[in-house]
């Protein structure tokens, strides 16, 4: 393999800027008081009787006569009220306000701190109720082979659907078998979210909402039926579901399949021409037992919920054999379901199937349904075999990765006395995980940020927490679970309401082809009523080095393919939200006192957003009331010394920006465990010869390609097509980038998405890559937010057949910001025939030379140290060259902070120049080195300095 030099202009320098990592800077004084930055509250509004509490999210601590009143338009309604300093959390100072003693029932009410006001909200008797129609409305807007105005009636929901929600009936012509040879009725079902693909994994969600009629039909609110066909709405809803569970049993017999979606930002009905048996007829895929052993729990609990709406009265006597007709039919479907999930449990489990425990996890859930249904004993001796030998893990959300907590809970009743035992130990556990790491911040929400919205396992806890409650009576379960969901309402430091349609900011642009313009630019969204978005990441996927947690509600023309990842939507996301709903409008004004709160646990480091390297130490507050302390996911003991106990995570091994959680727990007097997270994103390598910074290494490695995502054909400019795949040559993995074009003047355009890349400290873009098309020539362009550079020059260039690395110069555009940069290749063939080019690998680059920096004199601030004085750390930055550091970093405990010139006019660097960092530590025993690079020579780092004490 040869490699190429390519210096597309003469002159210029690697500019080289030292990079913040996140982490503590020398920061002067403010200049002026704290600034408010928003106030929020539950933009769904509060029950009178109900918990209330809101927050002021300040950059800084607020003066103690800061005012606080509550306004019903202008008129004050509540003069005064206690502001509660909660720290900071996530970089900002929260504040928050309990009213919970104002109870007027009201709207235009508005909660004001120091002059800030907050979105307007009401005070209803019961708040939940008026969101009900809305849950089921999200359902009916998700049918699949329905037309839009035959779902869901005019009026059918206080908050209406956007006009282009509505669309006739798609996917009439589903499903073909996998060779498209034969036809299988498998029209109906839902969308499983906005992407009208219908999965296996996912069709517990009917027995979900069945189990919300059983659960609370008694109750008035609940059994509503608002399209007036004399069922009540759960239980129209819970069979319309249960019908696709009996095709596909008609079709296969007892294996589940999934139909997987397609296509582009379109109304269903333009997918597929709708007519049996040509092309485009979608074809099943991914069977799994999984799916089987939901479907037999969904079609139990609808035929429970069916015969308790015929018990009650809720469905006329003169239909009520038409629908236990229907019941018998889900019944005897249920057991087939289950004999064949039980006889088949080596199977593949499927797509979106339970990850923990197995098929015998998803099979709990049929066995349960089946008991209550049918009163059979032995469901309820495998189900209760079950629970016993399930040992309590967070390693898994709930929702459809885990329905043992729903099962148990609806179990319990009926439980033997053994089973209840094992059930209530089990379900105490899981409220110990929920009220523990629900109070790592203030606002209530599940510490599981991650690169998916926290919200799907957030609202999935929040709905077991209340059937907590509902078995036994803990009011502290019934008062999380409200705060919890003022979260997803807006009492959150976005101030967004991730509920569509719900409060003045709610999220506007969700992922969903329903919204036909959600790709274009000038789109404006879309309200799906009450659908529940996924909420905020741990970053952007859009930039790696954003702040944590992130969320952001953008149009999906300024996206990448990730735009799922924080504005989606789907029946199994929505079903936490739907049962929790329901639940709390049954509960009505029943007390939701404190309690005893678990004992806190605080990790003190490292914190949300650092950037960690090497060995990173865990601190976890110990005290004298919690023993134990463990680092997960394995519960490995740490080590407790001075009221600190301290563990080890190696992230040496891990790619650049990989973000993780760490759990740790720790033991209450009682034995219970309490529990609380901290995440951390991996920090990149340091610009040198020796770490070249990664791209696209086109086999899922490297900054862009670790997201599964291949490149783009965007654009053919005079016509042709092109096409990206990933492939093998040679025994490499590659990006094969292909042209079709129409003329010799065809242009088409590449790119990674919109992604942009940090390479600020890199001097060199090198290519790995060879083109077997004598033909073809290449253009490629780097841009930031202001400039676009040709990097290959003036003229496209000839690519080798044989394997060469080419490296383009970036130093030679001193106008281009490294820092994001945004990659472009262009194909053109020099004459009207096709060209492929082969790259192995996309990186950046540095070359050696010149002397290596020097580090001396570091030391830090000395006498007493607390965790209310901040540390400073020193150290003599020499460079014989006089080469500036590309970065001075203070790593403290695998850490990094940023290092600043203490003389920002000191830029001779032969003779030393000085450089410092300020960080408040926590409690326990430090080490800390000092680490630098001039991006020519190696990484250059001071010893290793230990035994720094803060008490």
């Amino acid at each position: 393999m040869s490699r190429r030099r390519i210096h597309a202009m003469w002159g210029g320098a690697a500019l080289a800027t030292a990079v913040a990592l996140g982490g503590s800077m020398i920061t002067a004084p403010p200049a002026s008081a704290a600034t408010i930055d928003r106030v929020t509250v539950s933009q769904g509004g509060y029950s009178a009787a109900g918990y209330k509490v809101g927050f002021a999210v300040a950059d800084g601590a607020l003066p103690g006569a800061t005012s606080c009143r509550v306004l019903q338009g202008e008129t004050v309604v509540l003069p005064s009220c206690t502001l509660l300093d909660r720290g900071t959390t996530w970089g900002d100072r929260v504040y928050q306000v309990d009213f919970s003693a104002f109870t007027t029932v009201g709207d235009d009410y508005a909660l004001e701190i120091g002059g800030v006001r907050s979105p307007r909200f009401a005070i209803d008797e019961n708040m939940w109720a008026g969101y009900l129609d809305e849950m089921t409305a999200f359902y009916r807007l998700q049918r699949s082979g329905v037309a839009t105005e035959d779902a869901y009636p005019d009026g059918y929901s206080s908050i209406a659907p956007s006009e282009k929600v509505y669309h006739a009936a798609g996917h009439l012509d589903d499903a073909a078998s996998e060779d498209g040879t034969v036809h299988y009725d498998l029209t109906g079902g839902w969308y499983d979210a906005g992407d009208y693909g219908i999965y296996g994994g996912n069709q517990w969600v009917a027995g979900n909402i069945a189990i919300s009629y059983l659960r609370y039909g008694d109750t008035p609110e609940v059994a509503f039926d608002n399209d007036a066909n004399g069922v009540p709405d759960l239980v129209d809803e819970a069979w319309f579901g249960s019908e696709y569970l009996l095709r596909m049993l008609d079709a296969f017999g007892g294996p589940f399949w999934d139909v997987k979606g397609s296509g582009g930002f379109q109304h269903p009905e333009f997918h597929t021409d709708g007519v049996v048996g040509t092309a485009d007829d979608r074809r099943i895929s991914g069977m799994g037992v999984g799916g089987s052993a939901k479907a037999s729990g969904s079609l139990a609990a609808t035929a429970r919920a069916i015969r308790a709406a015929i018990d009650s009265g809720d469905i006329a006597v003169a239909d009520a054999a038409a629908w236990e007709a229907l019941a018998v039919e889900a019944e005897e479907g249920a057991v087939e379901f289950y004999d064949y999930a039980d006889s088949h449990r080596g199977d593949p489990l499927g797509g979106y199937s339970t990850t923990r425990g197995g098929i015998a996890n998803s099979l709990l859930f049929a066995e349960v349904q089946l008991h209550l249904l049918t009163g059979d004993a032995a469901y309820r001796t495998s189900a209760e075999a079950t629970i016993a030998a399930t040992p309590f893990t967070i390693l898994s959300s709930t929702n459809y990765w885990d329905m043992g907590p729903l099962s148990m809970a609806e179990l319990y009743p009926v439980a033997t006395a053994a089973g209840k035992l094992d059930i209530q130990r089990y379900l105490k556990k899981q409220l110990d995980y929920v009220l523990s790491s629900t109070d790592d911040t203030p606002y209530g929400v599940i510490d599981q940020f991650k690169n998916f919205g926290v919200n799907e396992p957030h609202v999935s806890y929040m709905a077991d927490a209340l059937r907590y409650w509902e078995l036994f009576g803990d009011q502290r379960a019934l008062r999380a679970v409200q705060k919890g969901l003022y979260w997803v309402f807006g009492n959150n430091p976005w101030g967004t309401s991730w509920v569509s349609g719900v409060g003045e900011t709610f999220t506007t642009f969700l992922h969903t082809r329903l919204d036909e313009q959600g790709q274009t630019a000038g789109g404006t969204g879309i309200v799906l009523p009450g659908a529940l978005v996924s909420g905020p990441n741990v970053k952007d996927p859009l930039d790696m080095t954003s702040a944590s947690p992130w969320y952001q509600d953008r149009p999906g023309a300024q996206d990448v393919g990730q735009q799922w990842r924080y504005n989606e939507y789907s029946v199994s996301i929505q079903a936490g939200l739907f049962s929790a709903l329901f639940g709390l409008t049954a509960a009505g004004d029943a007390p939701w006192s404190t309690g005893t709160p678990p004992t806190a646990l605080t990790v003190g480091s490292p914190r949300i957003g650092d950037y960690v390297t090497g060995d990173v130490t865990v601190f976890a507050q110990s005290g004298t009331s919690l023993t134990g302390h463990a680092l997960g996911p394995d519960w490995t003991p740490m080590t407790a010394s001075g009221g600190v106990s301290t563990g080890h995570v190696d992230v040496s091994g891990q790619a650049p920006y990989t973000n993780a959680r760490i759990d740790v727990r720790g033991t209450q007097a009682s034995g219970a465990y309490s529990y609380s997270s901290a995440h951390y994103t991996v920090a990149p390598p340091l610009p040198t010869p020796e770490t070249p910074l990664l791209y696209d290494g086109f086999g899922r490695d490297g900054l862009f390609g670790v997201q599964g995502y291949t490149w783009v054909n965007w654009y053919n400019n005079h016509a042709g097509v092109g096409q990206v795949t990933n492939t093998t040559v040679d025994d490499r993995t590659v990006g094969r980038f292909f042209q079709n074009p129409a003329t010799a003047m065809s242009q088409a355009k590449f790119q990674p998405w919109h992604h942009s890349v940090d390479a600020d400290g890199y001097r060199y873009l090198s290519v790995t890559m060879r083109s077997p098309s004598p033909n073809l020539r290449l253009r490629i362009e780097v841009s930031d937010a202001d400039s676009n550079h040709r990097v290959t020059g003036t003229a496209p260039i000839a690519i080798a057949n044989t394997w060469t690395t080419y490296d383009f110069d970036l130093a030679a555009f001193p106008g281009l910001d490294r820092s994001q940069a945004k990659l472009v290749f262009w194909l053109q063939q020099t004459a009207d025939t096709d060209g492929e080019l082969f790259v192995d690998s996309v990186q950046f680059t540095n070359d050696a030379g010149g002397t290596a920096p020097v580090l001396s004199d570091v030391s830090h601030t000395a006498g007493t140290l607390t965790p209310s004085t901040p540390v400073t750390v020193e150290a003599e930055y020499t460079d014989a060259d006089g080469t500036a550091p590309h970065a001075v970093e203070l790593v403290i405990d695998g850490v990094i902070h940023a290092m600043s010139p203490v003389d920002p006019g000191d830029t001779d660097y032969t003779d030393g120049a000085r450089y410092a960092g300020t960080v408040s530590l926590v409690k326990g025993v430090h080490s800390y080195y000092v680490r630098t690079t001039d991006t020519t020579s190696a990484v250059v780092q001071s010893p290793l300095v230990t035994g720094v004490t803060v008490g």
